[in-house]
């Protein structure tokens, strides 16, 4: 009899541990979502920010191209022939 109510005991404690592990899971489960959801929307705010910041770059230059066209021109052929020479040597060393 008392081997009996031991194996009851034994189960009923089994049985708790598993109800509390499914509320732990559950718990983590909801956490993990949270983050997600932070994270994703970090993501969207920095996505839509740089976004504005590469048009007001754009814009800029179109500005200052127009304004100043031999300029532009020169500043074009140095930055080109840099990153060729650059790109260039990069590559002749493999």
């Amino acid at each position: 009899m008392e081997e009996v109510k031991k194996s009851k005991s034994l189960i009923d404690e089994i049985k708790l541990y598993e109800k509390k592990a499914k509320e732990i899971e559950q718990r983590a489960k909801e956490k993990y979502m949270e983050q997600v959801s932070d994270i994703k929307q970090k993501l969207g705010k920095a996505s839509e920010e740089a976004s504005i910041r590469a048009k007001e770059v754009i814009d800029n230059v179109g500005s200052y191209v127009k304004e100043n066209p031999q300029k532009a021109a020169v500043i074009g052929f140095g930055v080109g022939l840099g990153l060729g020479l650059a790109l260039g040597l990069i590559f002749k060393k493999k």
